[in-house]
């Protein structure tokens, strides 16, 4: 490649409002536009809401590939990876990760996928003139998969701190509790977002709600928590799963699964919330666990996958995967004053490696000496969104 590249376009074969990937090539379309660059973003399926900003992946022009770069962003199989190698544009891999299979259900659309997925990167693997894993454990996985660790580069482009966590309007976490059930009203909340799917495990938080209603109950008189479990899938297998363990264990005036919930409510999820807490298997990035940051939300999470990174010296990271664990260590944090304060400070440190202006500097290092592509215009020189 050479400095005459005027043009780096992005594809992913599905978008969606508030899916990470989409929010991710949003914001790295703003960073090359600000440096001077043409830039598109291409998909198969599209919401009529996204019908404005992201283009039919059948409209992208190979014609002028020799000024072209694609950013191929990938998180699941899917059925286009004929068009890809047949395109003449030179492609990037953007990775994002892919939760094994073994963590859905046999025959369903999400096993199918995911290992549909995993056998697209083995085959594609030499195929990319340069490749980005969204976070050190992406780059883990590639390995595994017979990349290159010395073609791999680690850029967190996911994170448009200007866009996280928008003022919290009229409807407060408050309210949502007391609309959903009035007992809920002046209890300390606890807040997940994510799928209801497996390897989130929901179900694990339920435990650790029982076991710290438990603690509460046995030292002193105190109003016991309530979590929220906000996030698609609720009438998922999974969900109902999640809905008969909560009744299991008789958390039923103290669990609220508001399924997706908008901007507004999101944000007064973060922003009002005690603890944002999370026992999740696998976490490629975990984009929530830095939305809660920005919202000086504290976090408790376990130690799994990609999470004690993205979470820097933020945090309470625990090794110990134990509910009963969880349970005392989030009693401690909702207790004791200033371990919160420390958590907090950590988590403002933290955010230091994600504000745009670093995350732009690692593109454009990236582009100059991995791609040797020099910006058409100084990121003063040019605008976009």
């Amino acid at each position: 490649m050479t400095h005459v590249t005027t043009a780096i376009h992005q594809f992913h074969h599905g978008v969606d409002v508030g899916d990470g990937v989409t929010n991710s090539m949003l914001f790295i379309r703003k960073l090359l536009r600000r440096m001077g660059f043409a830039s598109e973003i291409f998909a198969a399926n599209i919401p009529g809401t996204l019908q404005g900003e992201i283009k039919p992946y059948h409209t992208l022009e190979d014609s002028n590939a020799d000024t072209t770069v694609l950013l191929q962003h990938h998180s699941m199989g899917h059925e286009l990876g004929n068009w890809l190698v047949n395109l003449a544009i030179p492609r990037v891999l953007v990775y994002h990760n892919i939760t094994p299979g073994e963590f859905f259900s046999p025959g369903s659309d999400y096993r199918r996928y995911a290992e549909l997925g995993r056998e697209q990167l083995r085959h594609w693997r030499d195929a990319f003139i340069g490749v980005i894993a969204v976070s050190d454990f992406n780059a883990q996985d590639l390995v595994a998969l017979d990349y290159d660790p010395d073609r791999i580069s680690v850029i967190p482009l996911l994170v448009d701190m200007d866009k996280l966590a928008p003022p919290v309007g009229e409807t407060t976490l408050p309210r949502l509790a007391h609309a959903l059930h009035p007992a809920l009203k002046d209890r300390p909340a606890l807040v997940f977002i994510g799928r209801i799917v497996e390897n989130k495990r929901q179900h694990l938080l339920l435990e650790m709600l029982w076991y710290l209603h438990r603690l509460r109950q046995d030292t002193r008189n105190a109003p016991l928590p309530m979590l929220i479990l906000a996030g698609g899938g609720t009438n998922s297998p999974y969900g109902h799963f999640i809905r008969q363990r909560t009744h299991q264990l008789h958390l039923d005036d103290s669990v609220i699964m508001p399924g997706k919930v908008d901007d507004t409510l999101l944000s007064a999820l973060y922003q009002q919330a005690d603890a944002f807490v999370c026992a999740s298997a696998h976490e490629g990035f975990g984009m929530p666990l830095l939305e809660a940051m920005v919202a000086q939300c504290p976090v408790v999470a376990m130690n799994t996958s990609n999470i004690a990174h993205t979470l820097g010296e933020g945090g309470l990271v625990l090794n110990d995967q134990a509910p009963a664990a969880m349970a005392a260590a989030t009693e401690l944090l909702l207790e004791d004053p200033a371990l919160r304060q420390t958590v907090l400070e950590g988590q403002q440190r933290a955010l230091d490696r994600y504000q745009p202006e670093v995350i732009a500097e690692q593109l454009s290092h990236w582009l100059a000496h991995t791609l040797r592509i020099t910006p058409p215009a100084s990121p003063n020189d040019a605008k976009g969104n």
